[in-house]
């Protein structure tokens, strides 16, 4: 392991011809195909497994696939996807025009990213130190300094990047982080062990939210390893993965007050909270509460999140020790867009395995966030996620062209609570997405509302047929959710979806980190 506490440089670095492609309209798929005849059939099989409704034909689902070739090297060529920009109309991220983040204006354009960086500001980091400083700008840069950093830079990440590594290469645990922080004037330091048996409800404390020193030193301690793992990401940034293998690991990366800034290619895994908060007034039983998301957007504008996978790495859900009768919850997020974020597309991801898997919009009370939080999801693939995909607070929310898959495992484990959640004066378009759900789950609870009025959906195919999920929400909702949306897509981007028969198999193939053919600039 590379111990160097600053980033490579490299030079000479200079542009690729950049765009992404053309089916749906800006579609990010940047391998160029011609669907052969293996891979015809291959899809006639996966329409025919998913239940193609009489009307959709197998050769009009291949020939759309088909269109989605675009003018990037395929298999044996290098692809620097460092200097690609997203596609004309490519959803919310492609958009023209003002935004309001936190109230304050900003002129947005269609998301570039990093793709005008010098040839100075080209980072190559296989370790979390150097890609600190990637983002600060600076060997030792701050958050500050990353935050607030405007140069447009490209960021390649190969290998794995691990939050949890020290400037020197030293492995951390939470013990670490504990260590450096005593609990009052006891002189002894903060154990989240002692943390539970202090605030156990079935003792002396019961069921009154923590305070005291404990907790205070629990707070300081969050401090200790947010400056370790937390980064921030600034604007006209461009952060992709190099081949099949690159991820960063126990991190909460942030962008943060920043715009026009790209994702592709990475896989962000197991954004580790080690001393999460018990809240013992949180629902009927208490609830842990961790603080990291994997990702997160905060009054960010412009973001292309793409062809990247989100999971839990080496905790997942079923790793989880139960506390006071609830999991022990080490993860918030995987990609959360919440405090005024606005114009995102999120395109061809895995969020694999995960309890609450997107937000969009943090809460109720931030009345400041109507007329933002215009998000697009597209050819998505969620497996065994628990909940959030997404709920959404105040945005224009586009839906289509993602694929929802319940295995028997997670079914069995009870882990499923909804996907599509409709919150505060949100305004979702759900369409042509594909859903498949395992036997005995309610098709009822697909659709949430969590004071959410609306929703729209059509085209939808729960297991192989088509199925009016919103209707069978709102046979049994004590509200029913008016079936409209206050926006239509088309007016803001072109866009043309896929039969829902088809997203299955287009999802599977083409979504997540490595399918993309890419390489470091030459």
């Amino acid at each position: 392991m590379r111990t160097r506490p600053s980033p490579h440089l490299r030079g000479g670095v200079g542009p690729t011809s950049g765009n992404a492609l053309v089916l749906p309209a800006g579609s990010p798929l940047t391998r160029s195909f011609v669907l052969p005849l293996a891979l015809t059939v291959g899809l006639a099989g996966a329409l025919v497994a998913v239940g193609q409704p009489a009307e959709a034909s197998v050769a009009a689902g291949a020939a759309a696939v088909g269109h989605a070739s675009g003018g990037h090297p395929g298999h044996g060529h290098h692809t620097d996807l460092g200097r690609e920009t997203i596609g004309t109309d490519d959803g919310w991220a492609a958009w023209s025009g003002p935004t309001f983040p936190e109230g304050v204006e900003r002129q947005a354009t269609p998301t570039t990213g990093g793709a005008a960086a010098a040839p100075a500001e080209v980072y190559e980091v296989d370790t979390w130190q150097e890609f600190r400083d990637a983002l600060a700008g600076r060997a030792g840069g701050s958050q500050t300094d990353a935050r607030t950093n405007q140069v447009p830079r490209i960021v390649y990440v190969t290998g794995e990047v691990d939050a949890f590594t020290a400037a020197d290469g030293t492995q951390l645990t939470c013990e670490d982080f504990a260590a450096q922080v005593t609990v009052g004037d006891t002189g002894e330091p903060f154990s989240m062990d002692d943390y539970i048996a202090h605030f156990d409800p079935s003792g002396p404390w019961g069921w009154t939210a923590p305070s005291g020193p404990l907790e205070e030193a629990r707070v300081r301690a969050a401090s200790v390893q947010a400056a370790q793992t937390q980064q921030h990401v600034g604007s006209n940034v461009t952060i992709v993965g190099v081949g099949d293998d690159a991820r960063i690991s126990g991190a909460n990366v942030r962008i943060r007050d920043a715009h026009n800034v790209i994702l592709r290619n990475m896989r962000f895994s197991d954004g580790y909270d080690c001393f999460p908060q018990w809240s013992p007034g949180d629902g009927d039983a208490g609830n842990w509460n961790s603080a990291y998301d994997n990702v997160s957007l905060w009054t960010s504008t412009s973001v292309w999140v793409d062809h990247s996978t989100f999971d839990d790495g080496a905790h997942p859900v079923e790793s989880l020790p139960v506390v006071f009768g609830r999991p022990f919850e080490v993860h918030d997020g995987l990609l959360d867009i919440t405090h005024g974020s606005d114009l995102v597309t999120v395109s061809y991801n895995e969020f694999l395995n995960h309890d609450k898997t997107m937000l969009i919009g943090s809460s109720d009370s931030r009345l400041q966030d109507r007329g933002q939080h215009r998000v697009t999801l597209h050819h998505n693939y969620w497996q065994d996620i628990g909940q959030r995909a997404p709920r959404v607070r105040f945005g224009d929310v586009h839906v289509y062209n993602n694929y929802y898959r319940q295995t028997r495992r997670q079914a069995e484990a009870g882990g499923f609570q909804y996907y599509w959640g409709a919150g505060k004066e949100s305004s979702l378009v759900v369409e042509n997405n594909a859903v498949s759900l395992a036997r005995g789950t309610d098709p009822a609870l697909v659709v949430g509302a969590y004071g959410g009025t609306m929703i729209s959906e059509s085209g939808t195919v729960l297991n192989g047929r088509q199925a009016d999920l919103l209707a069978a929400y709102n046979a049994t909702a004590t509200t029913p959710l008016a079936e409209e949306a206050r926006w239509t897509p088309s007016d803001a981007y072109r866009y043309r979806p896929l039969p829902a028969a088809a997203v299955p198999w287009v999802v599977t193939t083409f979504a997540g980190a490595g399918v993309l053919a890419s390489d470091l600039p030459r």
